[in-house]
């Protein structure tokens, strides 16, 4: 079932129900993709269908990314907030007491975001390689090879759903995606670092679960570790989990070791 929760072509979500009358438990799925418009949700289906066949619905949100009209900050922030409240009024076979977030590489990110809002009623949030701390991305100019039209992918990336938005990203990446999809570096404004980038926030207001995979060459693993370290020390209930040997795309195999482990905590935290 598609629902749209504004007026623009992103500004939607797809709801995936498994058989029954329900209540079923919820997670919100965020895709990755460097916020940018070229990808969709394509890579998490697997993971999508592994949790509708364990009894849960998900929610699978897109969103205004760089490239559209409105994407990056703070419309893509805006965007997420409004479809993960509109879990709430979604569908009656939905146990909205029971909600989690799970995001991939910058769908991660915005996934552990969420986990920091104060009005947050969700019981959890698992991150799959988030970029969740952007000081550094933006320091490392993280995701600037976009800028070269030519440049092989990397290996396991997935095909893009909009390949006609690479040269209007491409144009504007030269000193990475970070500062594209904000609109300023970490030195120029680094209050609105402070508002968006997980590590650079107050401790989550519920637990989360940062899965990354040591073999990462796109986003370091020392993200995830760095954001549960200093979570931790504030106060807040985050745990990271290093997958042995896994790189960017192999934590969003469905049965690989890095996934085994998201699920497990979903089904604890959901049960």
């Amino acid at each position: 079932m598609i629902r749209p929760y504004g007026t623009e072509k992103s500004q939607y979500g797809e709801l995936h129900l498994p058989d029954g009358d329900g209540p079923f438990p919820v997670v919100v799925m965020i895709h990755g993709g460097w916020w940018a418009a070229m990808w969709d949700d394509a890579p998490v289906r697997p993971l999508i269908a592994d949790l509708v066949a364990d009894g849960h619905a998900v929610w699978s949100i897109e969103y205004r990314r760089v490239g559209e009209p409105g994407g990056g900050w703070p419309g893509t922030f805006e965007d997420v907030t409004k479809a993960v409240d509109l879990v709430a009024d979604l569908d009656p076979r939905l146990d909205t007491s029971r909600v989690a977030v799970v995001g991939h590489s910058a769908g991660g990110h915005l996934a552990t975001w969420t986990a920091h809002r104060r009005d947050t009623k969700l019981r959890g949030v698992v991150s799959l390689a988030g970029v969740l701390d952007l000081v550094a991305a933006d320091t490392a100019e993280l995701g600037r090879e976009l800028a070269d039209l030519d440049a092989e992918p990397p290996r396991g990336a997935p095909e893009p759903s909009a390949p006609e938005m690479f040269p209007v990203v491409a144009a504007g990446v030269g000193h990475g995606m970070v500062r594209l999809m904000l609109g300023a570096s970490a030195v120029e404004d680094p209050e609105l670092y402070q508002r968006t980038s997980p590590v650079e926030m107050g401790a989550p207001r519920v637990p989360v679960l940062a899965i990354h995979g040591s073999a990462d060459e796109i986003v370091p693993a020392e993200f995830s570790s760095t954001y549960a370290r200093r979570a931790t020390g504030k106060g807040g209930d985050a745990e990271f989990v290093e997958s042995p040997g896994a790189d960017h795309f192999h934590v969003i195999e469905p049965d690989g070791h890095a996934w085994s482990v998201a699920r497990k905590w979903l089904q604890d935290k959901l049960s």
